[in-house]
């Protein structure tokens, strides 16, 4: 678009393209701008200088706002196809483009400059009167309640919108959050048209999210706000690899697959959306990465199927929406991405946004440790290289198909790059493939019965263990020997994904009507050499030395697998990376979850994310919301003071005592929540006849999928449900069905998990005390969680038996017990409370 210099430049800065221009010799030169509110010019600097017919190979990258300008030489200011590539892209993360004569007296405005307009706040009247007794929230929720702590919260989430800070809000069970942070946020999105990312850390959380509350704010409010639930890559299927396969399945795909695949691609037809969630039984993993879709292997707008595509469907349904659902692992990659490529304005694995809600905050610091970590594993390598070709079948997988492909290519002027590829798939790839398999194999091999040896006893059934890389164990022989087989290996793949250039190449000659076929199969051999160098620069980098790194071995024992050997390594500490990509990056951060502060303070979850890490402390506030329910008045938390503690070999024995009594006097409705599946086997061991005689229904976690022991839980009103790690949240039971929450210890973490030794040794290594720091905050927060399952509503009435006497014993005790809801508590010896228990059993009936 033609405009006028000087309206869109000072005449500084015109004189300043002028001289650069002149100095240049009339050739060309990129310039980069600031403008003002008023999107006029006000200075400029050179970035790179070129020549009358080629555009500088290198442009530093611009931030949001400023503006790129480069002099056409010839005097026509129409925009090159290379103009309007280079446009796009800058247009795509916030910067303008404009071309200018070398007289500087044209303009022509390719990209109009971003200018950041002031946000429009938000009043707190507006949210307060939609959640009013009289507003209109009020008037479309069965069995409204209007809470005082939720108007609070609500209050607080303004604040932080409009005021660009970091908010950390405790909201104790009952407050009703969601409703408390959404509503600010589908305000703020319609007044400014600015989206908000919304992460969880469950599914059940997410469905609820994007399913419930959402679409019923939407309806109740009258707000026209879109909203999107954004899945991994890995939830969709490929149009283009399930209709490859469909051609072509025969020579890719194990024989004792097929029926199942030809299943999946009959509901590939079928399907709306094309997800797993839409299927109705999760297939094989052998079967789905068949048809995936992978970003490795995609051919984005050049694929055929592009227009119709699930993931872009999905992913163009969530460049339009307002408030986008995502899990906690997908903001880690967008985020990881984002800080990357040095942009937070364009898309990149979500659309872009400035301010983002985190919901089961608690979880995050654990989630961006397994992402940022990694595990490498000789089923991982044979995994890939069984793509490559099949380990049961020679003639199947995608070397082999694409070696038959390339063979029936006949048009002349292919021939010649086609039998070179061929010949190169045959005399190098297949053969190099084989005994670097065998290498790979013996290499894992090699390591295991190596670490056997150190270890003094072979690796059979039982606990896995896990061996953490530190200086004393790197003085032993066998680290030598594993740092020799580790580097070889990791050598020997990244040398054979290289060779993979040699087909490749040479099926670039081809020409583009050659064969489809050939074109698909190529794609998935490029993905496949990506994979494997990324394996092999794995391996390399296991033996490098990083002092913010974890590094541990871990073997498993397996009765259908045998034993296994795997590397692994994580981030210390999260807390750096969050700060700098997340923290630092985005205006408005919320993190809320009922269960975040320890002893009444945000310390622990500060120090650990890397808010306490912010320059500008000023930006973050913080709000503990206590629940809306009566637990004076709903809940007993009852502890035997006399059991003997965990660390005593009677302690087992007593707990299944109190647990049987325990039982007696609630007649089921009752989880038994342990920490480890080895003493939640020996209890179910011990009560199950017990239980058989009182007629109690017993439900072990592991007998069948969660979903169905929640259903049976809550449908046979005598059961017991005896469960371990996911049960201790994320659960809603209400009612009668669950009226006793027993705990048979504190749930500390294993001392000996590597992670949690690299970060016990860290705060040692600064001067704390990491039991108190650590340890301790880590216990109240998953004994908060499993405090919570049993009050859900205003009508619960129940009991929390806690199994272990250190909560009263031990001096940090105290902390555990100001953290949790304010019950009425009995603390007393066993029989005492067993009587107790049975006569608050009895006043319920």
């Amino acid at each position: 678009m033609p405009a006028s210099i000087e309206e869109r430049f000072t005449t500084t800065a015109a004189n300043v393209l002028r001289a650069a221009i002149a100095d240049a010799g009339g050739n060309e030169v990129f310039f980069l701008a600031t403008v003002d509110d008023e999107a006029v010019v006000t200075s400029v600097r050179v970035l790179a200088r070129g020549n009358r017919h080629a555009v500088p190979a290198l442009l530093q990258v611009p931030r949001p706002g400023e503006v790129v300008i480069h002099n056409h030489p010839s005097g026509t200011l129409t925009p090159s196809d290379a103009d309007l590539s280079v446009a796009s892209a800058l247009g795509n993360n916030a910067v303008g483009a404009y071309i200018v004569d070398n007289a500087v007296s044209d303009l022509y405005v390719v990209v109009e400059p971003h200018v950041a307009k002031a946000p429009r706040a938000l009043t707190t009247e507006h949210a307060a009167d939609l959640l009013s007794p009289s507003g209109p929230i009020a008037a479309h929720l069965d069995g409204y309640e209007h809470r005082p702590q939720q108007m609070q919260m609500l209050d607080a989430v303004v604040d932080a919108f409009n005021d660009d800070t970091t908010l950390t809000v405790e909201a104790g069970t009952g407050t009703g959050k969601s409703l408390a942070y959404l509503l600010p946020a589908i305000s703020w999105s319609m007044l400014n048209r600015e989206r908000v990312v919304v992460s969880t850390h469950t599914i059940n959380l997410q469905e609820q999210l994007i399913r419930k509350d959402l679409p019923f704010l939407m309806r109740s409010v009258g707000l026209g706000c879109t909203a999107a639930l954004v899945k991994g890559r890995g939830n969709y299927l490929c149009r283009r690899k399930a209709a490859q396969v469909e051609a072509q399945g025969a020579q890719l795909v194990e024989d004792d697959l097929q029926r199942e695949l030809s299943e999946l691609l009959v509901w590939a037809r079928q399907t709306s959306d094309g997800s797993l969630s839409d299927l109705p039984v999760r297939p094989r993993r052998e079967v789905w990465e068949q048809v995936v879709s992978e970003n490795d292997n995609c051919l984005r707008a050049r694929c055929p199927y592009y227009s119709t595509c699930f993931f872009y469907e999905a992913r163009r349904a969530a460049a339009k929406a307002d408030i986008i659902v995502a899990n906690h692992h997908l903001l880690m990659a967008d985020l990881a991405l984002r800080d990357e490529i040095g942009s937070y304005t364009q898309n990149a694995v979500l659309p872009p946004a400035q301010r983002v809600i985190i919901d089961e905050a608690h979880h995050l610091e654990d989630v961006a440790t397994n992402y940022f970590g990694s595990r490498l594993s000789y089923a991982a390598i044979e995994r890939t290289f069984g793509r490559l070709r099949s380990l049961k079948h020679d003639g199947k997988g995608v070397l082999p198909a694409l070696l038959l492909a390339l063979e029936s290519i006949e048009a002349p002027e292919d021939q010649p790059a086609a039998q070179g590829a061929a010949r190169w798939i045959a005399d190098r790839l297949l053969l190099q493939r084989s005994s670097l398999l065998v290498d790979a194999e013996q290499c894992f091999s090699e390591l295991l019965s190596g670490l056997e040896e150190v270890l003094g006893r072979e690796i059979t059934g039982g606990i896995d263990a896990k061996i953490r890389i530190v200086p004393d164990f790197c003085a032993l022989p066998y680290w030598q020997t594993l740092e020799d087989w580790l580097t070889r290996l990791g050598a020997a793949l990244g040398a054979y994904a290289q060779d993979f250039e040699g087909v490749c190449d040479r099926i670039d000659q081809l020409s583009e009507g050659s064969s489809k076929q050939v074109l698909f199969l190529n794609t998935e051999l490029r993905a496949l050499q990506s994979r494997i160098a990324g394996l092999g620069a794995a391996l390399l980098g296991f033996v490098d030395e990083d002092e913010n790194v974890c590094r541990w071995i871990e073997t498993r024992y397996r009765p259908r697998t045998g034993k296994s050997i795997a590397f692994n390594s994580a981030p210390i500490a999260v807390g750096p990376l969050l700060r700098k990509a997340l923290f630092e990056q985005f205006p408005t951060v919320v993190l809320t979850s009922a269960t975040l502060a320890v002893d009444g303070r945000f310390d622990y979850l500060h120090d650990r994310l890397g808010v306490s890490e912010l320059s500008d402390a000023e930006r973050v506030r913080t709000l503990r919301v206590e629940s809306p329910f009566d637990f004076e008045r709903q809940a007993l938390l009852a502890i035997p003071r006399d059991l003997p503690e965990p660390n005593d070999a009677r302690y087992e024995s007593a707990t299944h005592e109190v647990i049987a009594e325990t039982l007696r006097a609630t007649q089921g409705g009752t989880f038994v929540l342990f920490t480890a599946y080895g003493a939640l086997n020996r209890a179910v061991q011990v009560l199950a006849p017990e239980l058989q005689t009182q007629g109690l229904t017993l439900l072990q976690q592991g007998d069948t999928n969660r979903h169905l022991l929640l259903n049976r839980f809550v449908s046979e009103p005598r059961t017991v449900l005896f469960a371990t790690d996911s049960f201790w949240e994320g659960v809603d039971v209400r009612g009668e069905a669950l009226r006793c929450v027993i705990i048979t210890r504190l749930p500390f973490r294993v001392p000996t998990e590597p992670i949690e030794q690299a970060r016990v040794e860290a705060i040692t290594a600064r001067g704390g005390n990491a039991f108190l720091e650590q340890t301790v905050p880590q216990a109240v927060i998953k004994l908060n969680q499993g405090f919570g399952r049993l009050i859900r509503s205003r009508a619960d009435r129940g009991a929390v038996v806690l199994l272990d006497s250190r909560i009263v014993r031990k001096p940090y005790g105290r902390v555990f017990l100001d953290s949790l809801p304010p019950a009425r508590r009995l603390v007393a010896d066993r029989h005492a409370v067993g009587a107790a228990l049975k006569q608050f059993f009895s006043e319920a009936e």
